[in-house]
């Protein structure tokens, strides 16, 4: 089953005259969890009457974001949301959002499931960090303009080479086992390695990565070995979809 944590943020303050005709700037976000190795961060802008309204917005957008034909669990801290998909009860005002989600979620063959989750859960806060950048205007979409720094340290004769990846707020550090009989040379698995520790969106900023590892993530063809040709091409097909970037430095 996939996951999505999902928050809205919205701001009656932020309408001025808008508030008085029912609509006011706020925003969305979500995490989700769709049996990839890292989460999926997306938020968005919307106009909307009131939090709730937000809140469902978020409901939908999970629902649009998941993979289809697989089921889907959606968590979220808003009781009239939660009362609003799990029993037609709550503000009308719902209604039309959540026959939306329900129509899309019969539409994409998801079996959906909502749950409640506190806010001072892991993925429901960074829902809610996501929601408030977004109302900002500081985002939309897949999460961009994120960095880590990654240090690459492999020795001489080792089998193993370890990657040091940071990020705010967070520290990761993985041993990557080296396949002498791999196609790819020690340095550029480990650097395959590092790529595949990226977020969405994310720029990678690469130190004490080898020349020759540079050369052929910068171009793919330069390896005359096919085997190693077709792992470099889909690792950057893979980072080039996700809105990955790697800077050397």
């Amino acid at each position: 089953m996939n996951h999505a944590y999902v928050d809205a943020s919205w701001r009656e303050e932020e309408a001025g005259q808008e508030a008085g005709r029912g609509q006011a700037q706020g925003g969305w976000g979500l995490v989700l969890l769709d049996g990839g190795e890292l989460p999926r961060r997306i938020g968005g802008q919307l106009q909307a009457p009131d939090n709730n309204a937000a809140e469902m917005r978020a409901v939908l957008e999970a629902v649009r974001s998941a993979p289809a034909g697989q089921p889907l669990n959606i968590y979220s801290d808003n009781w009239a949301v939660l009362n609003a998909a799990r029993k037609a009860k709550g503000p009308a005002s719902l209604w039309p959002l959540r026959d939306e989600v329900l129509e899309l979620a019969l539409a994409r063959n998801i079996a959906l499931q909502l749950s409640y989750a506190p806010r001072t859960r892991r993925h429901m806060r960074a829902a809610h960090d996501l929601a408030n950048a977004a109302r900002l205007g500081q985002h939309s979409g897949p999460l961009t303009a994120q960095h880590a720094e990654v240090s690459l340290d492999l020795r001489e004769g080792s089998t193993l080479a370890r990657i040091l990846l940071r990020r705010s707020g967070e520290r990761v550090t993985a041993e990557v086992p080296l396949d002498p009989l791999d196609p790819l040379p020690p340095s550029a698995q480990a650097l395959l390695a590092a790529v595949a520790l990226a977020r969405g969106g994310e720029t990678l900023r690469v130190r004490r990565a080898s020349k020759l590892a540079r050369a052929l993530w910068n171009n793919p063809l330069r390896s005359i070995l096919p085997g190693a040709q077709a792992q470099l091409l889909a690792a950057r097909a893979q980072a080039d979809g996700a809105g990955v970037v790697v800077e050397f430095e």
